[in-house]
C-alpha cells in the first residue's frame, strides 16, 4: 500500500526551519530519569500543549524519545548521542525534541510502542519516534548508534523540506487505516462456553510454553505473571488438568529464583534475561516485577506448600523494603542497570581478586566448590550457593553472602520516583504475606497510610507522588489502587479503605470509559484509536480485569456502573479469541461470574 510505502522510505526524515522552542527544560525535573537529561545540550521539552503549538507554527517535526532511570540502552544512547554537540544542533535546528519517562506516561509509551512494533516488527526502550506537527507518527527505531543516527537526522531533515505535505497525508492514512485496533472489534459472547475459553487460554500458554527450560518463548525470559497466576488459578481449580501444566509451572517457578533472573546476593529478581537459559540477566530491579512475583511465589505457596515459595516471596519483599523503601513513604520505583560508573551490572559482577580481597581461603574453595568462577568477560555474577548440604553449609553460605553484601554496600542507583499503581501492586503482596507473618501486615498498613497520604485525595489519585502537575494518572493507577484498597480492606476489616475502593472504581469509570471503550489516559495530545473493547493482560494484570473484580463485588457501588461491569463480562473479541494467552485474567473472571 502506498502510505505504508511512504511511512518506511521516510522512516529513515525534518525541517530546518524556525528557533528552538526553548533551552534544555529538564534541569532538576522531579523524575530522576528526565534530570538525567538536563546538561544534554539538546534543548529537550516536555510533553505539552506548547510542543504542537510550537511544531505547527514552524511546520517542524517532533522527535519523541521515551526510556525510563533504570534502562541501559537509553543510558548508551544518551552517551554517544544526546550529549554529542553534532546530534544536539541538528535536533534543535530541525526538530521540537520531547523527552518522556515512559513511567509516567505509560499510555502515550504504549501507543508508539505500538506503532514502532507495526513499522518495525519489534519495539523497546529508548524509543524514539517522529511524530507530525499534527501529532500522527510517522517514523521510529529503538537504539541507534551515533552515526546511524546522524544519517537518519540528515535524511528526515531533508524529505519534511521536500514532501511535508505528502508525508503527513502517508501519515494520517497509516494511522487511520493501519492503527485502529481493529483485532479488538466489539462483540458479546455471552454464550460462549467457560470451559472452551480456558482450554483455548492454556493450548495457547503451553504452545508458548518452554517445557526444558521454563518460561515463555526460547530467546529472552521474562517473568509474565499474569499468564503464570492464570495458570496456577487453573491448576488449583481443575483436578483434571493434564499434568503437564503444572509441571511446567513449577519449572518456571524454579529457574526464575534458582537461576540468573534471581539475585543470588541481594535477593529481589532482574526484570528479564537476555537468554533462554536465565542466566544473563539485564540488570534492572523494577518494583512491578518484585511485587508482581512475590504474590505470585505466595500463590504459589498456597497451592504447593512444601516446595520453598514463601521463602522466595517472603525474602523478596524483604529486598523491597530494604532497597526501595522511600524515606517520604511508599516505595521507589526500581534499581538502576548501570551503577555509578556507568557501568552495567556494575553492583552484581566479581572478579577473583575482588572476591579475593573480601573472603578467606577457605571462603574463596567454598565458593569455587559451588560452581562459582565461569568467567562472563573476566567478571561473574554469584550465583544461587543452594544445593546439596555439605559440612558447614548453612554457616558458610551466611557469611560469605554477608561479607558480599557489605563490600557492596552502595549498591545501583535508585529512581526514586514513588508511582500509584506500582505501590499498589505491592500492597496486594503484602497483603497476602500478611497471613504468613506478622511484619508484613504491620508494612501493609504503614504502605495503605502512606498511599492514602501521597497518592489519594477525595475519590481521585495522583501518580507521581508530590508530582500531581507532573503525571496524570491513568486507568492502571486506579484499577491496581482500587484493586489492592478492597484486598486490604476485606483482609485488616478497614471500612474506609473499602469505601475509598468505591470512589475510585466510581471515578474511573467516569473518566476512562469512553463510547463504552476502556482509555488508559482521560485525554491525549496526539490522535488516538477508539479504545479498548476488552483490556489485555501485559507486564501486569490487564486494569479492566482488575476493576471488574472490584466493581462487581465493592458494597455501595452507583447501580449503574454495577449494571454496566456486569455487561462488561459478556465481551468478547476476535483478538481474545486468537490470542487468549493475553487475556487469562478477564478468562478466569468470566468464568467464576458464571458461577
Amino acid at each position: 500500500m502506498q502510505h505504508f510505502r511512504l511511512v518506511l522510505l521516510f522512516g529513515l526524515f525534518i525541517t530546518g526551519i524556525g528557533a528552538a522552542l526553548a533551552s534544555n527544560q529538564l534541569s532538576g525535573h522531579p523524575s530522576p530519569y528526565l534530570a538525567l537529561h538536563g546538561d544534554d545540550p539538546v534543548d529537550w521539552q516536555t510533553w505539552r500543549d506548547e510542543v504542537f503549538t510550537r511544531a505547527k507554527a514552524d511546520n517542524r517535526l517532533i522527535f519523541v524519545s521515551i526510556g525510563y532511570f533504570s534502562c541501559h540502552w537509553c543510558h548508551v544512547m544518551q552517551q554517544e548521542s544526546y550529549r554529542d554537540e553534532s546530534v544536539a544542533e541538528l535536533l534543535n535546528r530541525g526538530y521540537i525534541a520531547v523527552k518522556i519517562d515512559r513511567e509516567l506516561d505509560p499510555d502515550l509509551d504504549q501507543r508508539l510502542i505500538s506503532f514502532v512494533e507495526k513499522v518495525r516488527g519489534s519495539a523497546g526502550w529508548p524509543l524514539n519516534v517522529f511524530l507530525t506537527p499534527d501529532g500522527y507518527p510517522v517514523t521510529g527505531f529503538t537504539y541507534l548508534p551515533r552515526d546511524s543516527f546522524l544519517d537518519v537526522l540528515q535524511q528526515l531533515d531533508g524529505e519534511w523540506r521536500k514532501s511535508h505535505e505528502k508525508i503527513t497525508a502517508a501519515a494520517r492514512e497509516f494511522f487511520l487505516t493501519e492503527m485502529q485496533d481493529l483485532d479488538n472489534q466489539a462483540f458479546n459472547a455471552p454464550d460462549i462456553p467457560a470451559q472452551n475459553l480456558m482450554d483455548a487460554f492454556v493450548s495457547q500458554a503451553m504452545l508458548a510454553a518452554d517445557e526444558l527450560l521454563g518460561g515463555f518463548g526460547n530467546t529472552s525470559k521474562f517473568p509474565n505473571v499474569p499468564q503464570l497466576d492464570t495458570l496456577i488459578t487453573i491448576i488449583n481449580r481443575y483436578e483434571n488438568l493434564d499434568q503437564d501444566v503444572a509441571d511446567f509451572v513449577q519449572l518456571t517457578l524454579q529457574m526464575m529464583a534458582s537461576k540468573n533472573l534471581h539475585d543470588h546476593v541481594n535477593n529481589g529478581f532482574f526484570r528479564y534475561t537476555t537468554d533462554p537459559d536465565w542466566q544473563t540477566p539485564h540488570f534492572e530491579k523494577m518494583l512491578y516485577d518484585n511485587a508482581q512475583l512475590a504474590r505470585l511465589y505466595l500463590e504459589a505457596h498456597r497451592l504447593w506448600p512444601d516446595q520453598g515459595y514463601a521463602d522466595i516471596a517472603m525474602r523478596t519483599l524483604d529486598f523491597v523494603e530494604t532497597s526501595l523503601k522511600h524515606p517520604d513513604g511508599g516505595y521507589m520505583s526500581s534499581l538502576s542497570a548501570v551503577d555509578r560508573d556507568n557501568k552495567e551490572g556494575g553492583a552484581y559482577l566479581w572478579t577473583r581478586e575482588e572476591l579475593a580481597s573480601l573472603l578467606t581461603a577457605d571462603e574463596m574453595d567454598y565458593l569455587a566448590q559451588r560452581g562459582q568462577f565461569e568467567p562472563r568477560n573476566s567478571e561473574f555474577l554469584i550465583v544461587t550457593l543452594d544445593g546439596p548440604a555439605t559440612g558447614g553449609e548453612t554457616a558458610n553460605k551466611a557469611v560469605v553472602l554477608d561479607k558480599l553484601r557489605q563490600g557492596r554496600s552502595g549498591g545501583m542507583p535508585a529512581d526514586t520516583k514513588r508511582l500509584a499503581a506500582w505501590n499498589a501492586m505491592l500492597l496486594d503482596a503484602l497483603v497476602v504475606a500478611a497471613d504468613l507473618d506478622a511484619r508484613f501486615a504491620q508494612r501493609a498498613r504503614t504502605l495503605y497510610r502512606a498511599m492514602q497520604d501521597n497518592f489519594y485525595s477525595n475519590g481521585e489519585l495522583i501518580r507521581f507522588a508530590g508530582n500531581a502537575d507532573v503525571a496524570a494518572a491513568a486507568l492502571e493507577d486506579y484499577a491496581e489502587v482500587a484493586h489492592a484498597f478492597f484486598n486490604f480492606g476485606g483482609r485488616f476489616d478497614n471500612r474506609e479503605a473499602i469505601d475509598n475502593a468505591r470512589r475510585l472504581i466510581e471515578s474511573a469509570h467516569s473518566q476512562f470509559l469512553k463510547n463504552d471503550r476502556w482509555h488508559q489516559k482521560a485525554r491525549s495530545l496526539i490522535p488516538i484509536a477508539p479504545g479498548k473493547w476488552i483490556m489485555p493482560d501485559l507486564v501486569s494484570f490487564s486494569p479492566m480485569t482488575l476493576w471488574l473484580k472490584v466493581a462487581v463485588e465493592v458494597s455501595g457501588l452507583d447501580p449503574e456502573i454495577r449494571e454496566s461491569a456486569t455487561r462488561m463480562l459478556q465481551r468478547a473479541s476476535r483478538e481474545m479469541l486468537d490470542s487468549p494467552y493475553f487475556y487469562g485474567s478477564y478468562i478466569v473472571l468470566r468464568i467464576d461470574q458464571a458461577g
